[in-house]
Protein backbone atom coordinates (compact mmCIF):
# COMPACT_ATOMS: atom_id res chain seq x y z
CA UNK A 1 0.00 0.00 0.00
CA UNK A 2 1.17 3.31 -1.04
CA UNK A 3 1.82 6.16 1.09
CA UNK A 4 -1.58 7.55 0.33
CA UNK A 5 -3.19 4.75 1.13
CA UNK A 6 -1.74 4.68 4.77
CA UNK A 7 -2.63 8.38 5.25
CA UNK A 8 -6.26 7.39 4.49
CA UNK A 9 -6.33 4.60 7.06
CA UNK A 10 -4.72 7.03 9.97
CA UNK A 11 -7.71 9.47 9.18
CA UNK A 12 -10.45 6.86 9.22
CA UNK A 13 -9.28 5.30 12.55
CA UNK A 14 -9.36 8.70 14.34
CA UNK A 15 -12.65 9.59 13.25
CA UNK A 16 -14.06 6.41 14.70
CA UNK A 17 -12.21 6.70 17.58
CA UNK A 18 -13.66 9.98 18.26
CA UNK A 19 -17.14 8.58 17.38
CA UNK A 20 -17.04 5.48 19.34
CA UNK A 21 -15.45 6.89 22.80
CA UNK A 22 -17.10 8.41 26.21
CA UNK A 23 -16.94 12.09 26.56
CA UNK A 24 -15.47 12.92 29.88
CA UNK A 25 -17.59 13.92 32.40
CA UNK A 26 -18.04 17.58 33.62
CA UNK A 27 -16.68 17.96 36.89
CA UNK A 28 -15.85 21.82 37.25
CA UNK A 29 -19.37 22.99 38.08
CA UNK A 30 -20.84 26.41 38.03
CA UNK A 31 -18.26 28.90 38.75
CA UNK A 32 -17.35 29.61 42.75
CA UNK A 33 -19.36 33.11 44.16
CA UNK A 34 -18.71 34.85 47.01
CA UNK A 35 -21.63 34.34 49.49
CA UNK A 36 -23.10 37.30 51.73
CA UNK A 37 -25.40 36.65 54.86
CA UNK A 38 -27.18 39.69 55.92
CA UNK A 39 -28.32 39.94 59.42
CA UNK A 40 -32.10 41.49 59.54
CA UNK A 41 -32.64 41.08 62.97
CA UNK A 42 -33.11 44.73 64.16
CA UNK A 43 -32.06 45.17 68.80
CA UNK A 44 -33.47 48.18 70.41
CA UNK A 45 -32.18 49.13 73.81
CA UNK A 46 -34.08 51.81 75.81
CA UNK A 47 -32.15 53.72 78.21
CA UNK A 48 -32.83 53.47 81.96
CA UNK A 49 -35.23 56.38 82.96
CA UNK A 50 -33.75 58.38 85.56
CA UNK A 51 -35.88 60.68 87.93
CA UNK A 52 -35.01 63.49 90.31
CA UNK A 53 -33.44 62.19 93.81
CA UNK A 54 -35.43 61.62 96.28
CA UNK A 55 -35.98 64.03 99.01
CA UNK A 56 -35.41 63.77 102.78
CA UNK A 57 -38.29 66.21 103.41
CA UNK A 58 -38.07 65.75 107.85
CA UNK A 59 -36.00 63.60 109.73
CA UNK A 60 -35.17 63.35 113.75
CA UNK A 61 -33.78 61.52 116.71
CA UNK A 62 -34.10 61.44 120.24
CA UNK A 63 -33.36 59.43 123.89
CA UNK A 64 -35.40 58.98 126.64
CA UNK A 65 -35.44 56.67 129.55
CA UNK A 66 -37.11 53.59 130.10
CA UNK A 67 -40.08 53.34 131.52
CA UNK A 68 -39.77 50.14 132.72
CA UNK A 69 -36.29 50.38 134.03
CA UNK A 70 -35.14 53.90 134.53
CA UNK A 71 -31.61 53.07 134.56
CA UNK A 72 -31.49 52.33 130.67
CA UNK A 73 -32.37 54.17 127.38
CA UNK A 74 -34.44 54.20 124.91
CA UNK A 75 -35.09 56.44 121.99
CA UNK A 76 -36.19 56.30 118.63
CA UNK A 77 -35.35 58.06 115.14
CA UNK A 78 -37.83 58.96 111.95
CA UNK A 79 -36.82 60.05 108.02
CA UNK A 80 -39.43 61.26 105.53
CA UNK A 81 -39.02 61.07 102.29
CA UNK A 82 -40.85 62.54 99.28
CA UNK A 83 -40.91 61.75 95.60
CA UNK A 84 -40.92 65.05 93.64
CA UNK A 85 -41.16 63.38 89.98
CA UNK A 86 -44.87 63.04 89.26
CA UNK A 87 -44.88 60.17 86.73
CA UNK A 88 -42.14 57.76 88.23
CA UNK A 89 -41.93 55.63 90.76
CA UNK A 90 -38.90 55.10 92.18
CA UNK A 91 -38.36 51.31 92.88
CA UNK A 92 -36.17 49.38 95.42
CA UNK A 93 -35.31 52.45 97.78
CA UNK A 94 -31.86 51.81 100.06
CA UNK A 95 -31.94 54.05 102.89
CA UNK A 96 -29.41 54.12 105.27
CA UNK A 97 -29.33 56.08 108.52
CA UNK A 98 -26.47 56.60 110.53
CA UNK A 99 -26.86 58.09 114.43
CA UNK A 100 -24.46 60.65 115.09
CA UNK A 101 -23.38 62.16 118.64
CA UNK A 102 -22.50 65.58 119.20
CA UNK A 103 -18.75 65.02 117.95
CA UNK A 104 -19.92 63.30 115.23
CA UNK A 105 -19.21 59.77 116.24
CA UNK A 106 -21.10 56.81 114.63
CA UNK A 107 -23.56 55.44 117.50
CA UNK A 108 -25.73 53.77 115.21
CA UNK A 109 -26.15 52.59 111.72
CA UNK A 110 -29.70 51.51 110.16
CA UNK A 111 -30.05 50.28 106.67
CA UNK A 112 -34.10 49.97 105.12
CA UNK A 113 -34.55 48.66 101.58
CA UNK A 114 -38.78 50.07 100.91
CA UNK A 115 -40.21 48.43 97.91
CA UNK A 116 -41.24 51.46 95.93
CA UNK A 117 -42.64 55.21 96.55
CA UNK A 118 -44.81 56.40 94.87
CA UNK A 119 -44.79 59.57 92.16
CA UNK A 120 -45.37 62.99 94.80
CA UNK A 121 -46.04 60.77 97.36
CA UNK A 122 -43.69 60.71 101.09
CA UNK A 123 -42.97 57.41 102.89
CA UNK A 124 -40.85 57.06 105.98
CA UNK A 125 -38.62 54.99 107.70
CA UNK A 126 -37.30 54.49 111.24
CA UNK A 127 -37.31 52.74 114.54
CA UNK A 128 -37.51 52.90 118.12
CA UNK A 129 -34.06 52.40 119.87
CA UNK A 130 -33.32 49.89 122.42
CA UNK A 131 -29.53 49.76 121.58
CA UNK A 132 -27.06 51.79 124.70
CA UNK A 133 -27.13 54.94 122.04
CA UNK A 134 -26.11 57.70 124.49
CA UNK A 135 -26.41 61.77 123.17
CA UNK A 136 -27.81 61.12 119.65
CA UNK A 137 -27.65 64.27 118.49
CA UNK A 138 -28.38 64.16 114.50
CA UNK A 139 -28.75 61.75 111.89
CA UNK A 140 -27.01 61.56 108.27
CA UNK A 141 -29.03 59.76 105.77
CA UNK A 142 -28.07 58.34 102.12
CA UNK A 143 -31.43 57.29 100.33
CA UNK A 144 -30.29 55.82 96.53
CA UNK A 145 -32.82 54.26 94.27
CA UNK A 146 -32.64 51.15 91.79
CA UNK A 147 -34.90 51.57 89.31
CA UNK A 148 -37.22 54.25 88.13
CA UNK A 149 -40.27 52.98 86.34
CA UNK A 150 -43.93 54.48 85.04
CA UNK A 151 -46.63 53.61 87.54
CA UNK A 152 -48.62 50.45 86.37
CA UNK A 153 -51.83 52.37 87.63
CA UNK A 154 -51.32 56.18 87.68
CA UNK A 155 -54.68 56.94 89.57
CA UNK A 156 -54.54 53.87 91.99
CA UNK A 157 -53.74 54.51 95.53
CA UNK A 158 -53.55 53.23 99.13
CA UNK A 159 -54.59 55.35 101.67
CA UNK A 160 -54.64 55.30 105.30
CA UNK A 161 -57.38 56.19 108.05
CA UNK A 162 -58.54 56.05 111.82
CA UNK A 163 -55.04 56.20 113.11
CA UNK A 164 -55.12 55.90 117.12
CA UNK A 165 -52.63 54.79 119.72
CA UNK A 166 -53.31 52.50 122.10
CA UNK A 167 -51.40 50.84 125.76
CA UNK A 168 -50.91 47.25 125.59
CA UNK A 169 -50.17 44.69 128.34
CA UNK A 170 -46.90 44.63 129.96
CA UNK A 171 -46.38 48.34 129.76
CA UNK A 172 -46.69 47.90 125.92
CA UNK A 173 -48.44 50.22 123.41
CA UNK A 174 -49.36 49.93 120.01
CA UNK A 175 -50.70 51.93 116.85
CA UNK A 176 -54.20 50.94 114.98
CA UNK A 177 -54.82 52.27 111.85
CA UNK A 178 -56.93 51.17 108.27
CA UNK A 179 -55.58 50.85 105.17
CA UNK A 180 -57.79 50.85 101.59
CA UNK A 181 -56.49 50.07 98.46
CA UNK A 182 -57.80 50.75 95.01
CA UNK A 183 -55.04 49.13 93.05
CA UNK A 184 -56.53 46.37 90.52
CA UNK A 185 -54.52 43.23 92.68
CA UNK A 186 -53.74 41.92 95.46
CA UNK A 187 -50.77 44.03 97.01
CA UNK A 188 -48.54 41.63 98.96
CA UNK A 189 -46.07 42.32 101.71
CA UNK A 190 -47.17 46.16 101.96
CA UNK A 191 -44.62 48.27 103.99
CA UNK A 192 -46.15 50.75 107.02
CA UNK A 193 -44.23 53.10 108.97
CA UNK A 194 -45.99 55.41 111.97
CA UNK A 195 -43.59 58.64 112.74
CA UNK A 196 -44.16 59.92 116.52
CA UNK A 197 -44.14 63.50 117.05
CA UNK A 198 -43.62 65.99 119.96
CA UNK A 199 -46.13 69.08 120.42
CA UNK A 200 -43.55 71.25 118.48
CA UNK A 201 -43.62 68.86 115.48
CA UNK A 202 -40.32 66.99 116.43
CA UNK A 203 -39.71 63.44 115.27
CA UNK A 204 -39.31 61.57 118.34
CA UNK A 205 -39.12 57.86 116.89
CA UNK A 206 -41.02 55.87 114.47
CA UNK A 207 -41.55 52.37 114.03
CA UNK A 208 -43.12 49.88 110.33
CA UNK A 209 -44.44 46.38 110.60
CA UNK A 210 -45.51 44.45 106.63
CA UNK A 211 -49.17 43.74 105.99
CA UNK A 212 -48.69 40.23 104.71
CA UNK A 213 -52.43 40.67 102.26
CA UNK A 214 -54.20 43.82 100.90
CA UNK A 215 -56.85 43.03 98.73
CA UNK A 216 -58.29 45.84 96.55
CA UNK A 217 -61.23 47.79 97.60
CA UNK A 218 -62.03 47.15 101.06
CA UNK A 219 -60.81 48.09 104.71
CA UNK A 220 -58.13 46.09 106.42
CA UNK A 221 -57.21 46.30 109.88
CA UNK A 222 -53.18 46.96 110.63
CA UNK A 223 -51.57 47.55 113.65
CA UNK A 224 -48.16 48.19 114.78
CA UNK A 225 -46.56 47.77 118.60
CA UNK A 226 -44.18 49.49 120.54
CA UNK A 227 -42.26 47.88 123.24
CA UNK A 228 -42.65 51.08 125.00
CA UNK A 229 -44.96 54.77 124.41
CA UNK A 230 -43.30 57.28 123.54
CA UNK A 231 -42.66 60.07 125.49
CA UNK A 232 -44.18 63.26 124.94
CA UNK A 233 -46.07 61.83 122.13
CA UNK A 234 -48.57 64.62 120.29
CA UNK A 235 -49.54 63.20 117.23
CA UNK A 236 -48.61 60.28 114.92
CA UNK A 237 -48.70 60.14 111.19
CA UNK A 238 -48.82 56.90 109.26
CA UNK A 239 -47.31 56.26 105.50
CA UNK A 240 -47.85 53.34 103.58
CA UNK A 241 -46.00 52.31 100.68
CA UNK A 242 -46.17 49.75 98.41
CA UNK A 243 -46.18 45.53 97.99
CA UNK A 244 -43.31 43.87 96.60
CA UNK A 245 -44.67 43.53 93.19
CA UNK A 246 -44.09 47.26 92.95
CA UNK A 247 -40.38 46.68 92.63
CA UNK A 248 -40.66 44.97 89.38
CA UNK A 249 -44.15 46.40 88.25
CA UNK A 250 -44.41 49.99 89.28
Amino acid sequence: MGPAGRAGLLIAAAALAACSGDAAPDTAGPEPTDAVILDTTTTTTEAPRVGQPLVVVDQGVSAFPDPIDPLSTLGGFGVVLENPNADLVATGVHVTTRILDPEDVELLVDRTLLNAVMPGARMAVGRTLIEPVEKPTRLEVTVEVTAWVPPASPDAAITVSEVANEPEPNGGAATRFVLRSSHAGTEEGVEVTAVYRDEGGRILAAESTTIASLPPGRDTQGRIRLLAPVPSLATTEVYVGRGVGAQTLG
